[in-house]
């Protein structure tokens, strides 16, 4: 994992509705189909921050013109017996609303806390250390006007992560050309994990965010979290051996076979 980053903004706290904060969220309509809170389905199995609360999702893109926004919120895995606290996470999901007219692969963006407690900053000056492209996408169903709701899966090469330490994840529409004129991405809020705060952030340049604010301080209350799931096991340890997959499954055979002939040679012997 790479070193800290240098983060030099910090979030604002001060309460600020900026003129376009309408366009920056988008709310289901249509409820039919889509998760509605509880746990991902299978759950996440080193954090699992609840599906779409099937009302709320708010906006985060890149884009070519200015309408770049980001939201996010922040995790810290836990695993016990991990050799100095490293964990490999092997998939992170998320559950994404996007504009039907503008199809396009999500990603997601990992930041790093700057030890304090405080939102991390990805604006110009400051670069994720971690950036996943989606894998997977399948749709859940309706969402709001014009919008579906996405359960997006992330496998990440490579990425490991510190026991205890907070991150934060944003997830986003990728494709920036197609975001010039419009929100048309948005992370979906959940219900959370219990045992966290709501404190989603966010930031959007264009509409008048220029720092990361906490999502209530934007569009009003209540605080959102934001849904996603991550997976993954100790760094070093070996993956788990599945009989799904026809090579291990020939492996399994064929240490059966090596057994079965060490047992008959011993019993000639």
């Amino acid at each position: 994992m790479k070193a800290p980053l240098l983060l030099v903004s910090i979030l604002a706290v001060a309460a600020y509705a900026p003129v376009n904060a309408q366009n920056l969220f988008n709310q289901a309509t249509v409820t039919r189909g889509i998760p509605a809170g509880g746990s991902y389905v299978p759950p996440g199995g080193l954090y699992d921050n609840e599906q779409s609360d099937g009302s709320t999702s708010l906006a985060s893109q890149d884009s070519s013109g200015t309408l770049t926004a980001r939201s996010a919120d922040d995790f810290v895995l836990t695993l016990a017996g991990c050799p100095n606290n490293q964990i490999l996470v092997t998939q992170i999901r998320t559950q994404m609303v996007q504009a039907d007219a503008a199809p396009q692969p999500f990603a997601i963006d990992l930041y790093q806390d700057d030890g304090t407690g405080n939102s991390p900053a990805p604006t110009n000056s400051i670069i994720p250390f971690a950036t996943a492209q989606q894998t997977s996408s399948v749709v859940l169903g309706a969402f709001g006007v014009g919008t579906s709701i996405h359960e997006v899966a992330f496998n990440p090469t490579n990425l490991v992560l510190t026991s205890g330490t907070r991150y934060w994840i944003s997830g986003y529409g990728a494709t920036a050309a197609s975001n010039a004129a419009s929100f048309n991405n948005f992370f979906a809020a959940s219900a959370g994990l219990a045992s966290t705060t709501d404190n989603g952030v966010i930031i959007a340049p264009g509409a008048g965010v220029a720092n990361w604010t906490p999502v209530d301080s934007v569009i009003g209350p209540p605080a959102l979290a934001f849904s996603f799931a991550i997976d993954g096991r100790c760094a070093g340890e070996a993956a788990p051996v599945s009989a799904n997959t026809p090579w291990a499954l020939w492996s399994l055979m064929g240490l059966l076979a090596l057994a079965g002939v060490l047992v008959v040679r011993r019993q000639t012997a």
